[in-house]
């Protein structure tokens, strides 16, 4: 006790140290009520500073045309399609396909940043989807209507987008990419689909598709199942796009989640937020909260076990994962790596260590600056290889790979 005693400092070191707190609490409440107010007039403002939001981040559709495919539950799904200049008619039509909360821009947000217009000046047709809810899709009724869950996009939008996809390109075969939940929509639909529908696959991309969401119980992603009235108040659109100034200046817990600051550049974000940001349908949350905590993935009315069913991709899968994704971990995209029965299969982690410019996150698979070079390439590789408009037999397989060895596309 004499020796604490001792190592104590004297009365005006306490004192000091007593007014130093006392500054340091009101400093931070000071700018926490600052960064409050400051919120509250952008909110008030709001409507007067739209305009000005959008000419600093709006963004124009670089997409070609827009088409709609119907689903049989009256939604149509807006499909943004790019021409290639110089098409190449060995190469089957791409359907790309962003994940929760978010539309087609953040798939396809500019020249730079869009692995769609990427495909399109290598001679792949692609077309860049909003899901429903999402983007410019539209239900049928006066009000439309928004709960719908992830049976629903599984059951009625992947088909109803293959079905039109193939009826516009009058191709055979049509090419699935995923970024996130638009790769676990694809792994249960082909849990589900028919021999007869997987033919009309050439090949499948995984961006950042987790094989389960056991991970994200203690996330803030997690937390928010147990906050159900915080969920239904929230407009993530409206309070995405009022702070689209502040996107990528304020680095916080919840960016960390969705992108590497490293890789990705603050105005990107910023674009992304006032474009790409949408709200959440209550029953597709309900679900994935669900799966979350009891670490099972099933449909609704209790056929379908995700999970089990990931054993029936059967067609050519490239996985590709970020090394510091919180969402798709690597683990997670290896999960259903590992579970797919493809014949043909491969698994990518973007890394330094694996030559890439940075660690990636679960947003830089599709911004990221370096994207172009570090993931985009390794798709279209996978996709000039198995991506085809017609089945292949054997001598034109063996005649690709020829050429390809020889080093002619």
């Amino acid at each position: 006790m004499i020796a604490i005693l001792k190592n104590r400092r004297g009365p005006f070191y306490l004192i000091t140290t007593f007014f130093a707190i006392i500054f340091f609490a009101v400093f931070a409440s000071s700018l926490a009520i600052l960064f409050s107010l400051f919120l509250i007039a952008v909110l008030i403002l709001y409507p007067v500073l739209l305009d000005w939001f959008s000419r600093l981040y709006g963004q124009e559709d670089i997409a070609d045309e827009v088409h709609y495919a119907k689903t049989k539950d009256g939604w149509n799904i807006a499909l943004h399609r790019h021409i290639p200049p110089i098409p190449n008619p060995e190469l089957a039509p791409v359907i790309v396909v962003h994940g929760i909360a978010t539309n087609k821009y953040v798939i396809d947000l500019d020249k730079r940043h869009s692995l769609p217009y990427y495909l399109k000046l290598r001679g792949y047709e692609v077309f860049a989807v909003s899901l429903r809810g999402a983007g410019s899709s539209y239900h049928e009724s006066r009000g439309g209507y928004e709960d719908f869950t992830f049976d629903d996009l599984v059951k009625y939008d992947v088909p109803a987008i293959v079905s039109k996809v193939l009826s516009l390109t009058e191709s055979k075969r049509a090419t699935w990419i995923g970024h996130s939940m638009g790769a676990m929509i694809f792994y249960s639909y082909l849990g589900i689909a028919s021999k007869a529908e997987k033919e009309k696959i050439s090949c499948f991309v995984s961006l950042g598709g987790p094989g389960n969401l056991n991970h994200l119980g203690l996330s803030l992603i997690g937390l928010l199942s147990r906050f159900p009235r915080a969920r239904k108040v929230l407009d993530l659109k409206f309070g995405a796009s009022m702070l689209a100034p502040l996107a990528g200046e304020i680095y916080t817990p919840i960016d960390q989640i969705l992108y590497n600051p490293r890789a990705t550049r603050p105005r990107t974000v910023k674009k992304v937020m006032k474009n790409a940001i949408e709200n959440i349908s209550e029953g597709l949350i309900e679900q994935f909260m669900s799966w979350i905590e009891t670490k099972r993935m099933s449909s609704l009315n209790g056929f379908y076990d995700y999970i089990d069913l990931q054993k029936e991709i059967t067609v050519p899968s490239l996985f590709i994962a970020g090394a510091n994704d919180a969402i798709a971990t690597p683990d997670t995209v290896r999960f259903v790596y590992e579970r797919a029965g493809a014949k043909v299969k491969k698994f990518q982690v973007i890394s330094r260590e694996e030559g890439a410019s940075d660690d990636y996150g679960h947003g830089c698979l599709i911004l990221a600056e370096r994207a172009e070079d570090d993931v985009f390439p390794k798709v279209e590789s996978f996709l000039r290889e198995f991506g085809t408009s017609k089945k292949l037999g054997w001598f034109f397989k063996l005649k690709r790979k020829f050429r390809k060895k020889i080093g002619v596309s």
